[in-house]
């Protein structure tokens, strides 16, 4: 992996690809069931404490510069015990990108493909994503550039579009539910979080310049806040935190609310299409670290024959997930959330203490 490279500019883009699609919309909506009109102050400070456990991950790779979170656990835990951390990464990135994968296809079928079979909408988006890995990660990449302008476009045209029927007094008053409610249910954002954080541990030794990266990471971390933000905020603002409840993806609501000209109502088509860039990016980079973490687990050499297994276990994965789409949601509420969190915490402090006990940290930070 680390014979490919990639810039500080494509890393910068890549981690707003990696949080926004599922953000916005699925991961909003199962916020505010639990907490009502505090679903933007709970997705705020679990974004907080995201960037603090990313940031987290850089400074043990800046430790590693030149391996993987996989090949780090290698070097300070053994042979035996970086297996079980490789096939623990392996099942976590299948099912995120089964996670992230169901944010397209339910988006096609409630609102698009309602009567084609969501099987085959799954292997449809399962082989897209399939081809990107064939292409390699460089090039799943390069996408992010546009994922990172369509997400702008969406928001500013969001923004806009339904600035007129915003309600102040929906996101009154602030920690309605307290604040120990708002803590409590921040982790619904680890679901997204967590895509990022293993992301970077599997790509930062593809950086071709490492200095600083810490900033970097940070600045990117913020931009991603922001842009994810505002939909929350929107979303209570003009439907409600009662609406949102209703709808497993919100932001297709939202978005039905935003009115840019009169000959232009709704937008519904142009939103989906504005943000599969940064979907593909988000999905199809979850499949490459999928195919990784098989390649530094079993050694096997063959690309070809890893993406082509994996495309039927993802598939598999991708469909029965979101079937039904209300298990959908209940999966993301309990327990794929408290496993995020638990894996984004737990396995990168595993890791540092081992190799601080080991003597390993000896590469300075930037």
């Amino acid at each position: 992996m680390t014979k490919i490279k990639i810039s500080r500019m494509q890393f910068f883009l890549l981690i707003p690809n990696l949080l926004y699609a599922k953000a916005i919309g699925i991961t909003a909506g199962v916020t505010a069931r639990e907490v009502g009109g505090d679903a933007w102050t709970a997705m705020s400070i679990g974004f907080f404490a995201g960037i603090l456990v990313i940031l987290g991950i850089i400074c043990l790779n800046s430790k590693f510069p030149e391996q993987t979170i996989i090949q780090i656990s290698q070097e300070v835990l053994g042979k035996w015990p970086s297996k079980l951390v490789g096939a623990i990464l392996l099942l976590f990135f299948a099912a995120a990108f089964a996670t992230s994968a169901n944010v397209m296809t339910m988006h096609l079928k409630e609102y698009f493909l309602i009567d084609t079979p969501f099987w085959i909408i799954c292997l449809a988006y399962v082989l897209l994503c399939m081809y990107g890995a064939f292409l390699g990660i460089e090039n799943i990449i390069r996408f992010s550039l546009w994922g990172f302008l369509g997400c702008l476009v969406i928001n500013i045209t969001m923004i806009f579009g339904t600035w007129g029927e915003f309600e102040i007094r929906n996101l009154l008053p602030l920690f309605d539910q307290g604040l120990q409610a708002n803590i409590r249910h921040s982790i619904y954002i680890f679901g997204d979080m967590a895509m990022a954080i293993f992301a970077v541990g599997m790509i930062y030794p593809m950086l071709n310049n490492k200095e600083k990266v810490m900033p970097l990471t940070f600045w990117a971390m913020i931009v991603s806040a922001l842009m994810i933000l505002i939909w929350p905020i929107f979303e209570l603002g003009v439907i409600g935190s009662g609406a949102m409840k209703q709808y497993v993806v919100v932001c297709m609501q939202q978005v039905r609310c935003a009115q840019l000209t009169r000959y232009l109502p709704r937008y519904e088509l142009i939103m989906v299409g504005l943000f599969t860039f940064s979907t593909f990016v988000q999905s199809a980079t979850l499949y490459y670290c999928s195919l990784y973490s098989v390649k530094q687990i079993s050694g096997l050499k063959k690309d070809r024959h890893i993406i082509l297994t994996l495309a039927l276990i993802l598939f598999m994965a991708t469909y029965f997930m979101a079937k039904d789409h209300n298990s959908y949601v209940h999966f993301l509420r309990f327990p794929w959330a408290q496993i995020c969190i638990s894996l984004s915490l737990g396995l990168p402090l595993l890791i540092f203490i081992a190799a601080l006990i080991r003597g390993k940290l000896k590469s300075g930070i930037d």
